[in-house]
């Protein structure tokens, strides 16, 4: 994975950034460490009207009703130097309370979309649990997509070609997974590795071990 604000490589179980010093805490102390309540379209700059924030809205209600287990926010504000989009994505997925129509939605499973409309940038932060789908490469293939809209202040154009983007790069992985052949079980020793409990008292049952079907013919009836 990369540090979210020099993009350096960090291991997973890596605290803190050698290259830059950023960590959970060096955000927190500059953002604080209390939960913010997060709507699905924030909207700081006021560079979205009405009618672009209702069909906004209407596109992540598509995208959740697609996958109920995700659910997908949108960020629109210019940002001081000292902070990056992608400082604040991280930040949000760890403090943000996503206004949802199912509060029960873990933040594992978030999406947020973030753009600085003053820089011409933008940056997408997810889950912990969408990571392995949603890799660094997927959604820098994303991002570069929607950029010339964002270059040209399509904000809300880019932010829903965005989201069909990665609504194509969920798909896709489902069906990778689909296509799995099913995997055959391990040996077992005996029945009770398949949770099966023998009715005998004592005694253990000879291994269950795979044999060739039997090719005895039976003998003909006189």
């Amino acid at each position: 994975m990369k540090c979210p604000h020099c993009s350096r490589p960090v291991a997973r179980e890596q605290a803190v950034c050698t290259a830059c010093g950023f960590s959970a805490t060096a955000i927190r102390a500059y953002l604080g460490a209390d939960w913010v309540r997060l709507e699905r379209i924030t909207d700081v700059s006021g560079r979205l009207n009405l009618r672009e924030t209702r069909h906004l809205e209407t596109v992540l209600d598509e995208f959740e009703r697609r996958f109920p287990q995700c659910f997908m926010a949108a960020y629109c504000g210019a940002l001081p130097e000292t902070l990056t989009l992608p400082d604040l994505g991280f930040w949000l997925i760890n403090h943000g309370a996503f206004q949802t129509h199912q509060i029960s939605r873990r933040n594992d499973f978030a999406i947020v979309m973030l753009v600085d409309p003053l820089r011409e940038q933008a940056a997408i932060t997810v889950g912990y649990a969408l990571e392995p789908i949603l890799t660094e490469t997927v959604l820098s293939a994303i991002l570069a997509k929607v950029r010339t809209k964002l270059r040209q202040g399509r904000i809300s154009a880019a932010m829903e070609e965005a989201c069909r983007q990665i609504d194509e790069s969920l798909r896709a992985a489902g069906q990778r997974q689909d296509a799995e052949p099913e995997r055959l079980p391990a040996l077992v020793s005996d029945a009770s590795d398949l949770g099966l409990q023998s009715l005998r008292g004592t005694g253990r049952s000879q291994p269950l071990l795979p044999h060739a079907p039997s090719t005895r013919k039976l003998p003909k009836k006189s």
